[in-house]
């Protein structure tokens, strides 16, 4: 049996444009829901901005999955716990096409993925748990067994539906709706920062006299937190 449960819209389209311009690990300087480092990207560069829409599976079962894409919205983002099979891929070629089809954003698993040059040529966003050249099964042993839009742990973070995933070459992010909107100023202005410091080093001046000139965003930002 798989347990589907509705999606609920918690992130604004306006919300995912603006954050697809900067980096997750701007935001990581504040938040501490990075999923660990084994969770990386399929290939790069990329960038991942999306709804999540969780998914709970079993070992060698995929039913969930293909539940999981018929309850998400274009743009939304599949995060699959793979129930520790490290074995078995369950992203791959046909699985990447069928998702662009259905104008799924990405996917990102705890477990592995194969075809890595197909999906890599056709720019489907991945970030997985290496990769393998064996695949999951449809239903296991003749059963169907999952849940969607349950919360989930990838990466050593806890994933609820509807979270931000904020994904790019270094690697992922998990954001609770809340924080993306209260935070996104503060991204935006340390990025303009930094960009302001590139250009004046570029032009002769030391860390230091930046420093001097234009205090950095996060020392005002970490007497708040």
């Amino acid at each position: 049996m798989v347990i589907i449960n509705p999606r609920r819209q918690t992130i604004s389209q306006e919300l995912v444009e603006a954050y697809k311009l900067l980096s997750p690990a701007t935001l990581g300087h504040i938040l501490d829901t990075g999923m660990e480092s084994y969770i990386q990207p399929l290939w790069k560069p990329i960038k991942l901005v999306g709804q999540a829409i969780t998914v709970q599976t079993y070992p060698q079962m995929t039913s969930a999955i293909a539940a999981a894409k018929d309850v998400a919205q274009p743009g939304d983002v599949l995060v699959i716990n793979r129930a520790q099979d490290n074995r078995h891929a369950y992203i791959g070629e046909i699985s990447a096409l069928r998702f662009i089809e259905a104008e799924i954003g990405g996917l990102v698993t705890d477990g592995p993925a194969c075809d890595q040059r197909a999906i890599r040529d056709m720019k489907f966003p991945v970030f997985s748990n290496g990769t393998v050249a064996m695949t999951g099964k449809a239903s296991g042993h003749g059963k169907d067994w999952g849940a969607v839009n349950v919360p989930v742990t990838v990466g050593g973070v806890i994933v609820h539906p509807g979270d931000m995933i904020f994904g790019d070459d270094d690697g992922v992010l998990v954001v609770s709706p809340d924080k993306a909107t209260e935070f996104l100023a503060f991204v935006q202005e340390k990025e303009s920062w930094e960009a302001w410091v590139r250009t004046r080093i570029g032009e002769g001046w030391t860390i230091s006299q930046c420093y001097l000139e234009k205090p950095d965003p996060m020392v005002k930002m970490a007497s708040k937190l």
